[in-house]
């Protein structure tokens, strides 16, 4: 069993999902090597996602920062070099097919996408994925 397959279970344990770890531990399940984070994309982030209407920040259960909309994630970030963002499977196709993110580090078969931050304008492009996933959220509160 490689490295991947294990950390693939262990972030599906029950046990898993009810504590919270430090972020340099989830890193050692990202697939990719992130090489230099975008210093202060966090802070930048969370400040343009407070702005929208009703949107909250809060610690995420794997490390990192989650941002919702009332009771529903929009995404969330891993220090200044991750984000993973959730999806109807239809838009997460559409997103990765364009190239603007990647299927999900852990769960590629889901909805979800992962955007990695590698350089200063990496942060609109987040902030953009960010806000399409608000407003789908906004649009199915309606």
């Amino acid at each position: 069993m490689n490295l991947k397959t294990i950390g693939s279970k262990l972030l599906a344990s029950p046990l898993f999902r009810q504590i919270r770890l430090p972020e340099f531990v989830t890193l050692l399940f990202i697939r990719r090597q992130v090489t230099m984070p975008v210093y202060g994309a966090k802070e930048q982030i969370t400040q343009a996602l407070l702005a929208w209407e009703g949107v909250t920040a809060e610690p995420h259960r794997f490390g990192g920062t989650e941002y919702r909309l009332g009771r529903r994630e929009i995404g969330h970030i891993h220090g200044d070099y991750l984000v993973d963002i959730p999806f109807p499977k239809k838009v997460r196709d559409e997103v990765v097919a364009a190239g603007r993110a990647e299927p999900h580090h852990i769960l590629p078969q889901s909805g979800w996408i992962s955007f990695y931050l590698r350089q200063p304008a990496d942060i609109d492009e987040a902030v953009s994925l960010l806000r399409r996933s608000f407003e789908l959220a906004v649009k199915q509160r309606s």
